[in-house]
């Protein structure tokens, strides 16, 4: 009844099934494993969604953005200030005043009488050198200043020698106006008058 010549696939096997080329049946593996490709797949997309989401700020399932307030237990201001539990603390006057550090009290600095009598020497062998320390002297307040030469031992260095202990205290004021060494200061009993300077070397 086909106007085309007749072909391998028009020839029966005597059964009358055709007896050219067929497919051969499927397996059950074959049928069901694109399904299963396909719900893995859709399984694995849906746990990289739920993880990429946990992670984004801002998005629903981003538990870091949720209220702190909610899990933190309420702060007592009062544990956080001290000065709510103790009064004094604020205050620091209410503090023991016998606590406080005294301010220590300077040394006192003995007060020379420059009213006592001193006596410039000149044992320099340079003239005007006792005139120039007793106008020194004058100038810082002493009031009975004479100068001399000196006529007797020889001196290596300036002395101021002074008659008594009561005046040991002005020996040394005038030492230092002079600029004469403490270890120069000496106690000399027979010296004829309270103080008296002797310029040498």
């Amino acid at each position: 009844m086909s106007k085309y010549p007749e072909d391998e696939f028009d020839r029966t096997d005597g059964l009358g099934l055709p007896a050219g080329v067929h497919r051969t049946p499927r397996s059950a593996w074959s049928k069901t494993a694109p399904f299963l490709v396909v719900v893995v797949l859709c399984a694995a997309l849906a746990v990289a969604a739920v993880y990429v989401l946990s992670r984004t700020p801002g998005s629903p399932l981003d538990q870091s953005s949720a209220s702190p307030s909610a899990s933190a237990p309420a702060e007592d201001p009062a544990a956080e200030d001290p000065a709510a539990e103790d009064p004094a603390a604020e205050d620091p006057a209410a503090e023991d005043p016998a606590a406080d550090p005294e301010t220590p009290a300077e040394p006192e600095v003995p007060v020379a009488d420059t009213s006592v009598a001193v006596r410039v020497l000149n044992a320099t062998g340079r003239s005007g050198a006792a005139a120039g320390a007793a106008d020194t002297l004058s100038g810082a307040g002493w009031s009975d200043v004479s100068a001399d030469n000196y006529t007797g031992d020889r001196l290596n260095a300036s002395v101021v020698w002074y008659q008594s202990e009561d005046l040991a205290d002005e020996a040394q004021a005038v030492a230092d106006l002079l600029g004469i060494p403490a270890s120069q200061v000496t106690l000399v009993p027979e010296l004829r008058g309270p103080l008296s300077v002797i310029l040498a070397g």
